[in-house]
């Protein structure tokens, strides 16, 4: 039969379909780092967040994939435009210079955890913890107010692990960290617990966590704008709710 280049053209249509639709969902790379018990590889579907925001993305026709590496390294994979997306960051104003954020998605309490016997529960101000050696994670944001308190004595740990287990071996008095992964980690050690601590009052803040794009990358605009109309889908039809069940939150 003689090839008919109309023909052609109408199995291309056919395939590929409508402008702006594929057959097939784009895939995009996220890195981040291992941090239980809200993402991991250790956790079923990489934990709550990779699963909300997995699942957004989906109902906007986009596969996802995960890649797991130290928190320095993934923010600098994706400002050089190495993956896409940086998964579950919180905001900063420093941050927002190098990457576009999207909405935020999940909740994380943030709070100043001290050993019992340094006789401290509250307090007024961050003047007032000079005294004090805080354990922090190196490269992470806490709140700008405490990010920039030059005057406080912080010891930095490349993660919560140790950071964690600094403050059992009271090379610290008091370390900031998410209340759930701080739990988390204690609840791994075989020979301390959580009544040995107490949390301070007030609380550091309640942050939001978001995704980071490189605003190197020329379609950071149209991946947030995505993923957010992909967010409000699942919230509003309770498939956000769903998630948070499943994975016991």
């Amino acid at each position: 039969m003689k090839y008919q280049p109309y023909l052609g053209l109408l199995i291309f249509i056919l395939l590929v379909g409508s402008p702006g639709k594929t057959p097939w969902a784009e895939e995009l790379k996220m890195v981040t780092t291992e941090w239980e018990p809200f993402y991991a590889s250790t956790l079923e579907a990489g934990g709550v967040v990779t699963d909300i925001v997995a699942s957004a993305f989906e109902r906007e026709g986009y596969q996802t994939t995960i890649e797991w590496y130290p928190w320095l390294r993934a923010m600098k994979l994706v400002e050089n435009g190495g993956a896409d997306m940086v998964m579950g960051a919180y905001y900063s104003e420093e941050r927002s210079r190098l990457y576009h954020f999207s909405d935020p998605f999940f909740n994380i309490d943030i709070g100043l955890i001290a050993l019992k016997e340094t006789g401290i529960s509250q307090y007024e101000d961050l003047k007032a913890l000079t005294p004090y050696k805080i354990g922090v994670n190196r490269g992470w944001a806490y709140t700008e107010e405490f990010d920039s308190a030059n005057f406080l004595n912080k010891e930095y740990a490349m993660n919560q692990i140790l950071v964690t287990r600094m403050l059992f071996a009271r090379r610290v008095d008091m370390i900031a960290a998410s209340l759930a992964v701080f739990q988390h980690e204690t609840n791994r050690l075989r020979y301390h617990n959580s009544s040995e601590v107490v949390v301070l009052s007030p609380l550091l803040d309640s942050k939001p966590l978001h995704l980071m794009f490189s605003r190197k990358n020329p379609d950071h605009l149209k991946l947030a704008n995505d993923f957010n109309r992909g967010l409000a889908k699942i919230r509003a039809d309770g498939s956000y709710g769903r998630i948070l069940a499943k994975h016991g939150f």
